[in-house]
């Protein structure tokens, strides 16, 4: 029985004067909730458990939105929610939490929420790692890493702390939900009487290590039953098992960075695009050839995938057959085309809030037929 564990149910300290971090809006319109979840290989999973705070639930009135959510996803038959009355210390303590709740037996596969990566599900005891050679858009200090033998098991584990290029990136599988339980049992006693906060890192480390717990031997100043668990000296092997592409939205900071990728750009056709053109006089609309480095700019812009783009134009619609072959001519890339727009100034009107914070919206104005568009939007996209 594979069970996947989605912690939901932090107070998203790090993202200050917004909303629960899942319920943030994606640029493609999808909560963060399911936008971390829409490539996760639900075929080998048996149940899913979505975990938040009933706290939220009754501010934002939001169970039926995670409902949508839930479909959206296309898991309505494996999914059940698991609401928490009060906040837990730490993650770890959250998905104990949710397997007590839940009554849940099995292997327990744990995902957090901000974050998005692809991976194949496996049997048994591992944790999905990334490599800080494989991108530049994440904060190292914020990571555990792992060191990893020829064999693919995890050697040693820590956290915050660079000892490899490899780190964990948010997903990790417990054989079993006893043994989680077990060993969250005695970690926990054992870091709340040292102050200290736990992370699923910490799990893992202990049920790698050799006989050391936090760099202190068993048989010094342990408590009992904290030892006991640990007397069959038999260790556990954690998998390694690699991810791809891999976002981090772990922080405020990294999201709006995130966010900021994504464009919508109103394009002018004539003067902008392709040389000018005219209804009443040649060259007439149609006619003209294309400003290169322009549409070269662009199409790559539409090619990152995160620039959706709108060609306007005053020509009449009377004039599309004849603008549509001019675009498919000059290798036009878009995503949508207004005709019928007046020959006028034309305005963006946006909104901004804490979610989507100010400038919403910008403009720029080129020099007619001039070549200079990446001068401007050099930054968009990166």
């Amino acid at each position: 029985m594979k069970n996947l564990i989605v912690t939901a149910a932090g107070l998203s300290t790090r993202f200050e004067g917004l909303k629960p971090k899942w319920m943030l809006t994606h640029p493609k319109g999808n909560w963060m909730l399911v936008e971390a979840l829409k490539t996760f290989d639900f075929d080998s999973i048996d149940k899913v458990y979505l975990s938040f705070l009933q706290e939220h639930i009754d501010k934002y009135n939001c169970l039926d939105a995670i409902k949508m959510c839930i479909s959206e996803l296309g898991i309505e038959d494996k999914t059940e929610i698991v609401l928490l009355d009060k906040q837990t210390n730490n993650q770890p303590h959250t998905v104990y939490t949710v397997i007590k709740q839940a009554n849940i037996e099995g292997q327990i596969i744990i995902k957090e929420v901000d974050n998005y990566f692809t991976y194949k599900v496996e049997d048994g005891n591992y944790m999905c790692y990334y490599d800080l050679n494989d991108t530049t858009s994440i904060n190292p200090s914020n990571k555990s890493y792992i060191t990893i033998d020829e064999e693919g098991y995890i050697t040693d584990l820590v956290e915050k702390k660079v000892i490899s290029s490899t780190f964990g990136c948010g997903s990790y599988s417990f054989e079993t939900a006893v043994d989680y339980c077990n060993y969250f049992e005695a970690l926990d006693n054992w870091s709340l009487s040292q102050n200290n906060n736990l992370f699923l890192s910490d799990i893992i480390h202990k049920m790698v290590s050799d006989g050391y717990i936090f760099g202190i031997k068993r048989d010094e100043n342990i408590a009992s039953e904290f030892q006991k668990i640990f007397e069959h000296d038999k260790g556990y092997k954690f998998k390694a098992v690699q991810s791809k592409d891999y976002i981090d939205w772990g922080t405020k900071q990294d999201w709006f960075k995130y966010v900021r990728q994504y464009k919508t750009l109103f394009v002018d056709l004539d003067g902008t695009l392709v040389k000018s053109s005219g209804k009443y006089i040649p060259p007439y609309w149609g006619q003209t050839e294309g400003i290169k480095e322009n549409i070269d700019f662009l199409n790559e812009l539409y090619d990152t995938g995160k620039v959706y783009i709108i060609l306007t134009t005053a020509r009449s619609s009377s004039a599309k057959d004849v603008t549509l072959k001019q675009l498919e001519r000059e290798g036009i890339k878009y995503d949508n085309i207004i005709f019928d727009l007046f020959h006028a100034n034309r305005t963006i009107i946006n909104d901004y809030g804490t979610s989507n914070p100010y400038p919403t919206c910008d403009a720029v104005n080129l020099v007619r037929n001039s070549n200079e568009l990446e001068r401007f939007l050099k930054d968009l996209g990166k």
